[in-house]
């Protein structure tokens, strides 16, 4: 579930939040990979595209199921702004 600590989330992480938020399907997600080349088609660099990968998860942001990625919606939970 999402992380409500106090620490913020960082921009890369947060933008790249709201892109694979409009492009992962709810009922279907994306493998790892496909979330990585999606961020890499949004000039993120290989190394930020890892890294917010990595906090999203880590924060809750983003789940993995079975090797699929899936998308916290922002319904659920309180956005830092």
């Amino acid at each position: 579930m999402y992380d409500r600590d106090e620490r913020p989330l960082g921009a890369v992480a947060e933008s790249a939040y709201e892109i694979l938020l409009e492009t992962i399907d709810p009922d279907d997600g994306i493998t790892r990979t496909d979330a990585h080349e999606r961020l890499l088609e949004a000039d993120y660099a290989e190394a930020d595209a890892d890294y917010a990968i990595d906090q999203l998860l880590s924060r809750g942001y983003l789940y993995d199921i079975d090797s699929q990625l899936f998308v916290t919606e922002h319904e659920d939970f309180e956005r830092i702004e």
